[in-house]
């Protein structure tokens, strides 16, 4: 019998004092866990959540590419992480051309993105070829390729720019495009039964909202999964449905100043939740 593996990841709380905390990131990773939980059988689920300090690189890295590891091809793979993301350029790296995109564990040090980060651009095609799952779904409430910056009041955004980024854009114009997109407007080709929702579009903040009490993206998403789901069973409604409400429901709250992205090949994927 195929099992769904799910892991949701949420950090509020950085040890870094470069890395302003949050308030709604780990309110996000456990509610969308509960959600993709509920009214399921145990012998059908291997479950992880990952919240502030047990969020760290080391055991955000032994989640993603060991233990998913261990899902066969018939499972259900679903990724979901909210808290900070950060662009990055490399030392030898150009403005334009060459963009790294991390997530922020609850241990990264803003100096070294390298090395306590999980890079999306570098790490990501290898975690993704060493999880056998035929059906793999990745979720992520963060600044990946949005512009990093943190507003004073009830809203606030979920990215940082790294040093060499900072400096290196103060004296360039050319415009700043990261994460799963290409610097020509391609996208990445990551394989078949493999999709990525993003929480916002090229030069766009994921943004995180204490009216909401939750992310503008994870709420508008358990909204939208909320909908769409079978009262007393677990459902599985199709991705591409639930993209196009969230990402209606999300510009609405934003006033389309935030756009999240979808990428993928999709056939028929779903999103195998709880009721």
């Amino acid at each position: 019998m195929s099992k769904s593996f799910i892991l949701s990841i949420g950090v509020d709380r950085y040890e870094s004092d470069s890395i302003g905390n949050l308030k709604w990131a780990v309110a996000d990773a456990t509610a969308f866990y509960e959600r993709a939980l509920k009214g399921r059988e145990k012998s059908s689920l291997k479950s992880r959540l990952l919240i502030n300090d047990d969020a760290t690189t080391r055991t955000i890295r032994e989640s993603l590419g060991e233990w998913l590891a261990t899902a066969s091809r018939a499972d259900n793979v679903i990724i979901f992480f909210a808290g900070h993301g950060a662009r990055e350029i490399p030392p030898l790296g150009e403005i334009g051309s060459t963009m790294e995109t991390y997530l922020l564990s609850s241990d990264t040090q803003v100096d070294h993105l390298y090395s306590t980060g999980i890079s999306l651009t570098n790490e990501l095609p290898i975690i993704l070829k060493r999880i056998p799952a035929s059906n793999i779904t990745l979720l992520f409430d963060c600044c990946l390729s949005g512009a990093a910056r943190i507003p004073t009041g009830p809203e606030r955004a979920r990215g940082i720019d790294g040093p060499n980024l900072t400096k290196m854009k103060n004296l360039s114009d050319v415009p700043l495009n990261a994460a799963v997109v290409l610097p020509g407007g391609g996208t990445h080709d990551i394989g078949d039964g493999i999709t990525t929702i993003t929480a916002s579009g090229p030069e766009q903040a994921a943004m995180e909202s204490d009216e909401l009490e939750h992310g503008v993206f994870t709420y508008s998403l358990l909204k939208a999964m909320r909908e769409n789901s079978q009262p007393g069973s677990p459902s599985s409604p199709p991705l591409g449905r639930l993209y196009s409400e969230t990402t209606r429901l999300v510009m609405n709250h934003t006033a389309g100043r935030q756009v999240p992205m979808l990428v993928g090949r999709l056939s028929d994927q779903r999103l195998f939740v709880g009721n």
